[in-house]
């Protein structure tokens, strides 16, 4: 086998050379506004160099300006059709604009002519998100694992666990990168309060900047060791020294995940959780955390994990800053207003039209859609075409870039009524809209990843309306526009109907999380997966494994 040929430094003084110092140095750094100020200087003298429009559509994606993005990567793949990486980033683009059909063509054209581990892993997290079918999204995490992660996983180094005591203090090892604010962080910060230190050891591998939610976390982990700047066969290593026994991804398919260390076998029990919904496709991922929500038993065979299951795979903290509207705005406003608060890579163009025949049927409700791009500009250039497409009243729609959290928990104030995305649902952001007592209407599926809020308001018992139709949906939201009284009555329980919940059961919660873990370590030990639930006896097991020992 030939050997790869090294790529030739770029020539001192050449615009190749300006732009590595721009994309190693600002856009590595998140400097993201003075890297597009310099790219865009040169590009006034070096209109034709396809590389450099690359760059300026790959910044612009990393800030969620998708619209800018999609011209710039067009730009450069004009120029120079066989740029792969503009290919990809393009088919991210049309993703997050809601052209998923067109994404995932495109993104099927790239893998085939490369062999980047990051390409067919966004061709799987494209597909997944794309197609209802749960066997294409099966398939695709597979094609991923097959080339990437599973011939790591042959090659490792055995794994030699010296404590092979049942009963032992488990150590457990969360790897993300996500302890920030991030919706990780709102479902982990309950179960690291409350994880019992007679019954386990917390380790957590961090691989993501830190900001002013990180440091509430930090002080609830006696381990901590931030891995961003060591390789994957580096944190591999620490992870076997630490002898972990459960080592917990939180990523998935998502930025900053470490699966390559997965891959490498860093535990004995790996298991994934919260971080991304869909399969991973990887044959050293043991276990998925799962309720039976969001994946009945009967959906096993849709998973390359082995699924176990919680009572409740969730736990739920609040941001600290919510305030609270007792009142719904339409009383004041003397009209209903709609709000979409998902990310809007998950607003397709049918979700538009469904929206519009509601806005149609109720001439005087008003809509806000909330999107992922940072700057006022940006979201409208996003959005506004595709919301005239679909044939809504333009001056009954308000357009919104993404806002700070503490801005987002006031939305309350200002909407009446959620509206859900399908396929794609709602996730942390459901539980936000619950907090802020806005009642919400969702679609069902059959797939929990796909129908995720559906599935919450059913495990909460209130909340909203679960349609099984279009017409359904469209109806529950008129019917829910002329009940005032019955949103006011909402807003006034909502919080304490939650606080009741399982959700935000923390203890029962975390205990119940622990002797998963315990039971998945037994299943270890015994080599075999026979207990798949926390519904099954502990103590029972151990004394029946004691007696066999």
């Amino acid at each position: 086998m030939s050997k790869k040929k090294q790529p030739i430094p770029p020539q001192p003084g050449s615009v190749e050379e300006k732009l590595h110092e721009i994309s190693t140095g600002l856009v590595a750094k998140g400097k993201f506004v003075e890297a597009l100020r310099q790219l865009m200087v040169l590009a006034a003298d070096n209109v034709t160099n396809a590389q450099l429009w690359m760059l300026i559509g790959h910044v612009y994606a990393r800030i969620a300006n998708w619209s800018d993005a999609l011209g710039a990567l067009d730009t450069a793949i004009a120029l120079d059709p066989l740029q792969w990486q503009a290919h990809r980033i393009k088919a991210l683009a049309l993703f997050s604009l809601g052209r998923k059909e067109e994404a995932s063509i495109l993104i099927d054209k790239v893998v085939k002519h490369s062999n980047e581990s990051g390409d067919w892993m966004l061709r799987a997290y494209i597909h997944a998100h794309t197609s209802s079918d749960p066997l294409v999204a099966l398939q695709t995490a597979r094609d991923w694992g097959k080339r990437f992660a599973d011939p790591l996983t042959r090659n490792a180094r055995p794994l030699k666990v010296q404590d092979c005591n049942p009963r032992k203090k488990l150590k457990i090892g969360y790897v993300t990168a996500d302890f920030r604010e991030h919706s990780v962080a709102f479902f982990m910060l309950p179960v690291l309060s409350h994880h019992n230190p007679d019954n386990v050891e917390i380790h957590v591998y961090s691989n993501g900047p830190w900001d002013h939610i990180t440091p509430q976390i930090r002080i609830l982990v006696p381990h901590w060791l931030d891995i961003m700047e060591m390789s994957d066969e580096d944190v591999c290593k620490r992870i076997r020294e630490d002898q972990i026994d459960i080592l917990v991804d939180l990523s998935g398919f998502t930025h900053g995940h470490r699966l390559g260390v997965f891959a490498r076998r860093a535990a004995p029990v790996q298991v994934t959780w919260l971080g991304y919904m869909q399969t991973l496709g990887m044959k050293a991922m043991d276990y998925r955390l799962v309720d039976s929500g969001i994946a009945p038993p009967n959906h096993a065979p849709h998973y390359s994990e082995t699924l176990f299951y919680l009572n409740c795979m969730a736990s739920y903290a609040p941001p600290t800053y919510a305030p609270l509207c007792e009142e719904p705005p339409m009383l004041r406003n003397g009209y209903p207003t709609l709000i979409s608060l998902n990310s809007s890579a998950k607003i397709t163009n049918e979700m538009l039209c469904v929206w519009a025949q509601i806005l149609r049927a109720r001439e005087d409700a008003h809509l806000i859609i909330l999107v992922k791009e940072d700057n006022a500009d940006a979201a409208q250039a996003h959005m506004r075409p595709r919301v005239e497409a679909a044939g809504m009243p333009m001056e009954r729609v308000s357009v919104l870039h993404q806002q700070p959290l503490n801005q987002f928990m006031e939305m309350g104030h200002i909407a009446d009524i959620a509206l859900d995305t399908s396929p794609i649902s709602g996730g942390t952001t459901t539980l936000h809209t619950l907090w802020m007592g806005l009642p919400i209407v969702a679609m069902d599926a059959v797939r929990g990843v796909d129908a995720s809020t559906a599935r919450m308001l059913r495990g909460v018992q209130f909340g909203g309306v679960v349609a099984s139709d279009v017409q359904g949906y469209v109806d529950a939201a008129l019917n829910l526009m002329n009940r005032p009284d019955d949103l006011q009555r909402l807003r006034a329980a909502a919080r304490e109907q939650l606080r009741q919940s399982a959700l935000m059961n923390y203890v029962a919660r975390t205990a119940e999380l622990e002797k998963a873990y315990r039971f998945m370590w037994l299943n270890y030990l015994r080599r075999d997966r026979k207990i798949l639930s926390v519904k099954a006896n502990l103590e029972q097991t151990l004394v029946k494994m004691e007696a066999m020992a």
